[in-house]
């Protein structure tokens, strides 16, 4: 046992404040089981997410010591002290509704405008693993928020669709047995994939390593071969002159 120093940044929906707690941490503590043992031991004011504690339901995102973004649950405290500090704050580009407690409603309504769902061909086709493979990957989303928070173009594209979303259009883009096909391409052209600037930040933080980035890479390259989307003037069809 060695003990830790937990900062967390506090909002009450009209002021915000740094709250600090030292507690007694093991190897394999997480900050999920830090912030239970706080709110049960020290402040039942102290409001955050938690359900599945399994990586399953992602409503534990947070972000810590003011870069990295992370599934709460999964997270061992001692791996990231910094100096025996661990600064946690709410994700990012979401409404704050209490300390760590963010409106996700905002990313789950654009799932909307993309048509993130599975809409069946009448003629439906026998699917094969190599099919399956195709968008395996983007299966794995638990809707966490994390890619939407780590975003930097929501503050130059306020319109942006989302990480999260293309991933949804990638995914029954992928599916031969989905009904919509190509007009995913024109929906997510709509949702301004195009403002993407490729930095792989998407990427990098998803906590089930979906290839985030290079979906949206994918849909773009597609849909300007396919003139679905305008391609930019001077570059090779991408939204970076360099193509990546």
């Amino acid at each position: 046992m060695e003990k830790a120093v937990l900062k967390i940044k506090r909002f009450d929906g009209k002021k915000e404040w740094i709250d600090s707690y030292e507690i007694e941490i093991q190897d394999r503590t997480t900050i999920i089981e830090a912030l239970m043992h706080i709110h049960d031991t020290t402040d039942p004011t102290l409001s955050f997410r938690v359900q599945c504690r399994s990586a399953i339901c992602g409503t534990c995102g947070v972000k810590i010591n003011g870069e990295k973004h992370v599934l709460g649950c999964k997270t061992k405290i001692k791996e990231n002290l910094q100096n025996g500090e661990l600064l946690i704050e709410p994700l990012s580009n979401m409404e704050v509704i209490k300390d760590l407690v963010v409106n996700h409603q905002d990313f789950l309504y654009r799932i909307k405008d993309v048509k993130g769902w599975f809409v069946p061909k009448e003629d439906f086709q026998p699917v094969y693993p190599e099919d399956l493979q195709k968008f395996d990957k983007e299966t794995d989303c638990i809707l966490c928020g994390i890619c939407y928070s780590v975003c930097p173009v929501f503050e130059t594209d306020k319109d942006f669709g989302g990480p999260i979303n293309f991933v949804k259009v990638f995914r029954f883009w992928k599916d031969k047995n989905d009904a919509l096909g190509d007009e995913r391409i024109v929906l997510a052209d709509k949702e301004h994939i195009t403002s993407c600037v490729h930095c792989k930040y998407c990427s990098f933080s998803c906590p089930k390593q979906i290839p985030v980035e290079q979906d949206i890479l994918q849909i773009e390259f597609y849909g300007k071969q396919k003139g679905i989307i305008k391609k930019e003037e001077g570059g090779f069809g991408f939204s970076t002159p360099f193509g990546f």
